[in-house]
Formats: C-alpha cells, structure tokens, sequence
C-alpha cells in the first residue's frame, strides 16, 4: 500500500486550522482530489462520523464514503474510505513556533488490480503526491489569506 507524506507550516491558530480540516465539507475548496463533499451522518464531526466525496485522481473520478476511525479535538483526525477507492489519511496539527504544522498522511491501495498498481508505479503515486503537495499549499493559502 503506497503511503504519502506531507507538511507545512501555517500561520494562523490551530484551533481555527483544525476545524477547517476536521470539517470534510471543506474539502473541495482545498483537497485536489475531492471534487464535492457532503456530511451524511447526524453528527458532523467526531469519532463515527461519515461522509460522501466524489474524487478524481487523473482521469479516473470515483464516489467514495468514509468514516472517521480516530478523532481528537485540535490534535487529529483520520478517514477510511468504507466505499470506492481504498484509502486511509490522517490529518494532525500541533503548534510550531509561531504557527500550526499540518501533517497529512494518506495510505492507498491503486484501483484496478494489477493493471492500478503498474499505473501507480509508472505515474500515479507521483501525480497523488504532486496533488497532495498543492493542496497543503492551496491550504495555507486560504487560511493565511482569511486572517
């Protein structure tokens, strides 16, 4: 299972942060990949909470659902795709200096089979990353900018 890994570091309060990451409705307006995002469960955020996304990584979009499987208030938060395209991340924040260091880690399996992983191999795992890189700075760009 590939795993990607990104940071950055954000000059606004964690708090504020991390209710904009913890909050999936959120997503599209930063996260590459997700195209739309709506909440379906009654709680909106937490430990059980799920949601629905469409997500579009080169050519292939997907409806995807997922569950938060780990939850802390302005620490972290993980997603398991329970639908569509077998995925894991986690966001977590912590204070840095004068800022909040975001760290996101995404563990995937390529769709497809054999066929997925021999695409991950030659492009894929490099354009997820590439995508993954933009939105932490699409991120940073509007938090910063909301301040």
């Amino acid at each position: 299972m590939p795993r990607l890994d990104n940071s950055i570091d954000i000059n606004a309060p964690l708090e504020t942060v991390f209710a904009y990451l913890a909050d999936v409705e959120s997503h599209p307006e930063w996260v590459k990949w997700t195209k739309e995002a709506e909440i379906t469960s009654v709680e909106k955020a937490g430990l059980g909470a799920t949601s629905t996304m469409k997500m579009q990584v080169g050519p292939r979009k997907e409806t995807v659902e997922a569950i938060v499987t780990e939850f802390k208030t302005n620490e972290f938060v993980t997603w398991r795709h329970t639908r569509g395209m077998e995925m894991t991340d986690r966001l977590s924040v912590v204070p840095f200096r004068e800022s909040t260091k975001v760290a996101w880690s995404v563990d995937y399996t390529p769709p497809m089979g054999g066929m997925g992983k021999l695409m991950d191999m030659l492009f894929m795992e490099r354009l997820f990353d590439q995508l993954a890189k933009d939105s932490m700075a699409q991120l940073k760009a509007r938090l910063e900018n909301a301040n």
